[in-house]
């Protein structure tokens, strides 16, 4: 089938190496995405599909069909053109080819309600989160609605709506602060505060209890990282320790991840930005909760033998920064 390869890295040689992940679909009701390392292999994917439809008396909406490709350069704003995909004839099948316009790098798609990129730009989360920010400020100002529904609504509703939006998006807490400003001009309007009011007395549960944004974003991020390290599913094991080896890799970490205690070293890298896995554990060590090795017994000791002590602590920040890309080739 010619699956899509996730090959476990390592920064030494080493004989216990994990094998490799091979993933070639996800399927969830009838929300189905096919991966593959090539054109051919996804080919005899589609080719399968069709015999499969045929089988079931179902066909599908080729208009609807969206490919994602990271084999143009990130930088790509050009009309991109239909790919064509020439299947193999069959009696089950009888449907010779199939034309899909990849979307660009810098377009957002979803996966089951979800928005993500191929260049990992977060721009259209942000511009959701404030959408329904507007949404719900439009609705609610002119409403004869007192203070404490006004909260309530925010709470039940609108925080809910925001996280399912950016469940897989780190935002940092200026721009959290500024999607929600319109939330904070309409709570303090409804309880006739003055607009000076210091914003963190909103967030008080003594006062009103408004739901912060920020804290909120962390708080699931964090549980999300508890379940995916506890997952009872051998996949997800499987994929969660890639991912952890995949960051020892990419930031010359020879010790678990977890215990980095601080991770200020790699958040200007782009390479930090864009790994979800990473910039959670770093926002672990902004709470007084951790992840200890001994209640991950799930977890292999990813920590490299031998006594090697971090580059990051021989060299000062500037100069592991610059030179990590040239140390990450050797």
């Amino acid at each position: 089938m010619d699956p899509y390869v996730l090959s476990i890295l390592s920064l030494i040689d080493s004989q216990d190496s994990s094998p490799d992940l091979k993933i070639n679909n996800l399927v969830f009701m009838d929300d189905s995405t096919l991966i593959s390392s090539s054109k051919v292999g996804m080919k005899s994917m589609l080719s399968i599909t069709e015999e499969f439809y045929q089988i079931n008396n179902t066909s599908a909406n080729y208009n609807k069909y969206v490919l994602i490709t990271n084999s143009f350069p990130l930088s790509s704003s050009s009309t991109l053109s239909p790919i064509t995909f020439n299947l193999e004839l069959f009696s089950l099948n009888s449907i010779p080819s199939i034309a899909i316009t990849p979307i660009s790098m810098t377009t957002s798609f979803r996966f089951l309600g979800v928005w993500f990129n191929i260049k990992n730009s977060r721009d259209f989360v942000k511009k959701q989160l404030k959408r329904e920010c507007y949404s719900f400020v439009v609705t609610i100002r002119p409403a004869k609605l007192s203070v404490k529904q006004v909260v309530y609504l925010h709470n039940a509703i609108l925080i809910l709506k925001l996280e399912y939006r950016m469940q897989v998006t780190h935002l940092s807490e200026s721009d959290c602060h500024l999607i929600t400003r319109s939330i904070r001009s309409v709570v303090k309007y409804k309880a006739n505060f003055s607009c000076s009011l210091p914003n963190p007395i909103l967030f008080l549960s003594q006062a009103l209890g408004l739901i912060n944004l920020f804290a909120h974003q962390r708080q699931c991020h964090i549980i999300n990282l508890f379940l995916m390290a506890n997952s009872s599913s051998s996949f997800i094991q499987s994929l969660f320790i890639y991912r952890l080896r995949l960051i020892q890799y990419n930031f010359l970490i020879p010790i678990s991840p977890f215990l980095i205690k601080n991770w200020s070293i790699w958040f200007s890298l782009f390479s930090f930005k864009k790994d979800y896995i990473a910039c959670t554990i770093a926002l672990l060590n902004s709470t007084p909760f951790r992840l200890l090795y001994t209640q991950l017994l799930k977890l292999p000791n990813l920590s490299l033998l031998d006594g090697h002590v971090p580059l990051f602590e021989c060299m000062t920040p500037k100069a592991f920064k610059a030179y990590l890309l040239i140390l990450c080739k050797r």
